[in-house]
């Protein structure tokens, strides 16, 4: 019966190890940070007012966020990417404070991860249109508000039009 009594208490010890240990892991962030954590993770390590607004998009492979004050005169981006193999969440690739965001639209292509629009939308932008030759798909926004679209690295031509259907130019940036 003490035999039996030590194993379980060995057993126990191992697996309590085995548990602390993953949970030092995956706070640490070193699998990823979760789809619902990105917001906060963002806002704690560049240090963003957590009364800025927010407009977000989010595929397979990318979280782009576009954190922005009231007024919409400051804006600051980030840019959180999956990483291949070992990994269950999302990875800070990039981000702060961007000219092209705040004056235009800024397409920021992420290797083979996607491409990220970002614009504070002092364009108004109202419709994007991506055209691909095999088909033509048109993503509505309110050309009101910023706004942050994530398309597929490999989506084709992108042109955006503005409420009056003007061509609206669109600043991109490989990474």
């Amino acid at each position: 019966m003490k035999g039996k009594t030590e194993k379980i208490i060995l057993f126990s010890g191992v697996l309590l190890i085995v548990v602390l240990l993953f949970l030092i892991v995956w706070n640490a962030g070193i699998f990823g940070i979760s789809k619902s954590r990105v917001e906060q993770d963002a806002r704690e390590n560049q240090k963003i007012d957590s009364s800025w607004q927010l407009s977000q998009a989010t595929n397979e492979n990318m979280c782009a966020m576009l954190f922005y004050d009231e007024a919409t005169n400051n804006c600051v981006y980030s840019i959180y990417l999956k990483r291949d193999g070992f990994s269950f969440g999302y990875f800070f690739r990039d981000g702060g404070i961007n000219p092209y965001i705040q004056d235009s639209v800024h397409g920021i292509v992420y290797e083979d991860r996607g491409i990220a629009l970002l614009s504070l939308n002092e364009d108004q932008v109202s419709r994007i249109v991506v055209d691909n030759t095999m088909e033509e798909k048109t993503i509505d926004v309110n050309p009101q508000e910023p706004f942050v679209v994530v398309l597929p690295v490999n989506c084709g031509e992108i042109t955006m039009y503005d409420a009056q259907g003007n061509v609206v130019t669109l600043y991109d940036t490989y990474m």
